[in-house]
Parts: C-alpha cells; sequence; structure tokens
C-alpha cells in the first residue's frame, strides 16, 4: 500500500469522501480536532481553554453516537473530581474573596465535566477508529513541535530583544505543549521521532527561556535512560522527596533565603531562581495565618500585603506564587496539600499498572505538569485547566493504541466494557 493510499485509509476509514454514517462524520470530527489542535495551542493564546470544552461535545456527540455507557472507572473519576470541586467550593465559606474562590470552583468543575466525557469517548472508541485518531494525533503533534522550535528560533534570533518580557511569556506557555509533544515522540520506536524530540530538547534548553521546561526536559531524559523495569521505582522516588519538599516547604524557605543571600549564592543567579525564594518567603507568614484551611481557593492572585520590600521579586502585582504548593499552601492550606498529595499518590498508583511505552508516555506527563505547575503559572488558569484535559486525552489515546498486541486483541473485542 502506497504512502497516499495509508492516509487515504486513515482520514477516510474505507468510506467515500461524502458519507451519512453518523458514526463515521463523528470520528472525522475528531480527526480534525487532534490534527489542527497542537498547531493552535502554540499560534492562538487561549486556544486550550476552548479545545477542551470543544473536544467535550464531540465525546458527548460520540457517546451518543454509539449508545456507550459510563463504566466504573469513569464513574470513579467522576466521583473524585466531583468531590474535590466540592472541596474547591467549600473554601468559599471561609475565603478572604468568596467570588474568586466560586470562580474556581466553577472552573474545575466545568473542565472536570469535560475532562470526563473525553476521557469516556476515547475508551469507547472502537480498535480501528482509536488507530485513525492515534496516527492522527501525531502527525498534529509533529506540525505542532515544528511549530514550537520555529518560535524559539524566532525570538532567538529574528527578534530586536529576545528577553522582552511578551516573548518570554510566549515561549513559556508554548515550550510546555512541546514538551509533551515530545514525550510521544520519545516513546515511538522510531529513531527519527526520539531524534525530533532530542532537538525539541536542545533548542529548548538553549533558547525556550522557560525555567520550568528545562527542569522537566532534564527529568524526562532521566527517566528515558532508566531501565523500563526501574522507571516506576524512580517516579516513586522522584515524587516522594518532592512531596516531602511541599510538606516542609513553608518552613524551610525562609531560613534557607536568608542563608543564601547572607552568604552572597543568590547573588550568582539574581533572575527567576532568587526572585521565586523572595517571594515564597514572603508568602510564608501569611500562610501561618491560617495553616490548616487556608485564604480560599483562588485568592493568591494580587493577594494584598504579601509582597514587601522585596529584595529580588521584581513584578509590580502578585500573579501567583509561581509554585502550586506555595499557591495550595496558602489558598487551602495543610488540608490542601494533604489532598493534593493523596491525588498524586492514586495517580502514581495508577500508572504503576501500566507497562513499557505506556508507562513511560504517562509518567513523563506527570512529571512535566507537576514541575512546570512548580516553578511557573497557576492551576487556576483557564489554559493551564484545558491544557491538562487536552494533554491527559492525547495520553489516554496514545497508551491505547501503544497497547501489547494480545491485550489490544482482547481489549478490541470488549470495547464498550474497556473503562470497567
Amino acid at each position: 500500500m502506497s504512502f497516499f493510499q495509508k492516509c487515504h485509509a486513515v482520514i477516510l476509514g474505507g468510506f467515500p469522501v461524502w458519507t451519512s454514517n453518523r458514526d463515521e462524520i463523528v470520528i472525522r470530527m475528531l480527526l480534525g480536532l487532534y490534527a489542527l489542535s497542537p498547531a493552535l495551542f502554540v499560534f492562538v493564546e487561549m486556544s486550550p481553554t476552548a479545545l477542551a470544552f470543544v473536544a467535550a461535545l464531540m465525546g458527548a456527540l460520540t457517546l451518543l453516537t454509539k449508545g456507550a455507557r459510563f463504566g466504573r472507572a469513569t464513574i470513579g473519576l467522576a466521583v473524585t473530581l466531583a468531590l474535590l470541586s466540592g472541596f474547591v467550593l467549600s473554601s468559599a465559606l471561609w475565603s478572604v474573596n468568596a467570588s474568586r474562590s466560586l470562580m474556581a470552583a466553577r472552573d474545575l468543575f466545568g473542565y472536570s465535566v469535560a475532562a470526563i466525557l473525553l476521557f469516556e469517548c476515547i475508551l469507547a472508541l472502537p480498535g480501528a477508529q482509536r488507530d485513525r485518531l492515534a496516527r492522527v494525533s501525531l502527525v498534529g503533534m509533529l506540525i505542532g513541535l515544528v511549530s514550537v522550535m520555529g518560535w524559539e528560533l524566532y525570538f532567538a534570533f529574528l527578534t530586536e530583544n529576545p528577553r522582552f518580557v511578551e516573548n518570554v511569556f510566549t515561549l513559556h506557555k508554548i515550550t510546555v505543549y512541546g514538551a509533551f509533544f515530545a514525550v510521544m515522540f520519545l516513546a515511538q520506536p522510531r529513531f527519527v521521532w526520539k531524534g525530533l524530540a532530542a532537538l525539541f530538547a536542545v533548542l529548548t534548553l538553549l533558547y525556550g527561556q522557560s525555567t520550568g521546561v528545562n527542569l522537566a526536559i532534564v527529568f524526562v531524559a532521566v527517566m528515558f535512560v532508566v531501565p523500563a523495569k526501574y522507571r516506576q521505582h524512580a517516579l516513586v522516588a522522584f515524587f516522594a522527596v518532592y512531596l516531602s519538599f511541599a510538606l516542609i516547604a513553608p518552613f524551610v524557605v525562609s531560613p534557607l533565603f536568608a542563608y543564601l543571600k547572607t552568604t552572597g549564592w543568590l547573588v550568582f543567579y539574581p533572575g527567576t531562581f532568587a526572585a521565586r525564594l523572595d517571594l515564597w518567603q514572603m508568602i510564608s507568614p501569611h500562610i501561618a495565618d491560617q495553616p490548616v484551611l487556608g485564604h480560599g481557593a483562588n485568592t493568591m492572585r494580587n493577594a494584598v500585603g504579601v509582597v514587601v520590600s522585596p529584595t529580588y521579586y521584581a513584578q509590580v502585582d502578585l500573579p501567583s506564587a509561581h509554585n502550586i504548593v506555595f499557591d495550595l499552601w496558602y489558598e487551602l492550606g495543610a488540608l490542601g496539600i494533604i489532598v493534593y498529595g493523596v491525588l498524586l499518590g492514586a495517580i502514581i498508583r495508577m500508572i504503576g499498572g501500566l507497562r513499557g511505552p505506556c508507562h513511560f508516555i504517562a509518567s513523563n506527563y506527570l512529571i512535566i505538569a507537576v514541575v512546570e505547575l512548580s516553578v511557573d503559572h497557576r492551576i487556576w488558569l483557564s489554559w493551564v485547566l484545558g491544557t491538562l484535559v487536552f494533554t491527559a486525552g492525547i495520553c489516554i489515546l496514545q497508551c491505547r493504541s501503544v497497547t501489547r498486541p494480545g491485550v489490544d486483541d482482547r481489549t478490541r473485542r470488549r470495547a464498550p466494557t474497556v473503562s470497567e
């Protein structure tokens, strides 16, 4: 079969260009969405916000067309997300800004519904349709990754001031997408895909200007060279250390900042690292004011009285703590950190049941998301929530497409009950 015949088979699925088959029409809509969305992520600022809901609507349409029912795994996820939404909503009762907490609960609930519909749609797809969608999504991610690298080179060599703040903010966002896309290519068997992922890593480390993504690239590289049988152990060790620091962070950041400032070490890196430590040590005393329940979800944004006589922190406002741990400590207190830790533990345990490329993809998607949120952005941003929903959908789709042959055959026969 020639290349064009293969493309024709994937895109049209054996049907004519114009067809009245509702099932085929819906899957073609999904194909278009997954082909275009990676490039839209790169070129349209708020596209993840809209695309998550567009994907959810297509997911709902797919489920209606197939008459599929939710399996136990999806119901379990729905219950978990409902409890999380309820927890965030309840924070409005003691919040210093109830309207912002209500907005956070609304967004979390909305994106949770979008995630459930999209995930169940993917789980309900027959094997042939799923494989078509997985192949098209790879092409979409290829376009997206090349676009990210193009922007990096443009900002590095074709702008008068490549450190200009708008360019840096844009690069922060799009290199996060590129990291997710690159992981998928690393999991492919052919070396050309791995080479493309390596090229993205090099360009981003040189020109990406995002500390979070740079750290994520290093951790993904480590996971890549770790033998497959030890990757779950490495994942557990990484998050054991991470959660240990998360628990003690508010209590150690002030003396750490004072020590590094006194010894002069911060002078060597007065940018991101020193500014973040400066901000976190200013937030810590306010965490002590409400240590158990916090000040309410989504209240860190422009919190009054936090930034006082900064040494290295130079922003005029307080968009966030630039760290999900300090955001949660301030907004939801120790209870929020415990819930965060339990949620991460449940995800890690689920990933532990995966094997081979599936485990590599899922574990690194989790690492990228957590590392990036631990040095930048806020979990309550709409584009962040949209990105998490959509990339998790890509992760599920690709994991199902690389399942071992024996398991895959049985899965195809039992497609309606995969999520049981």
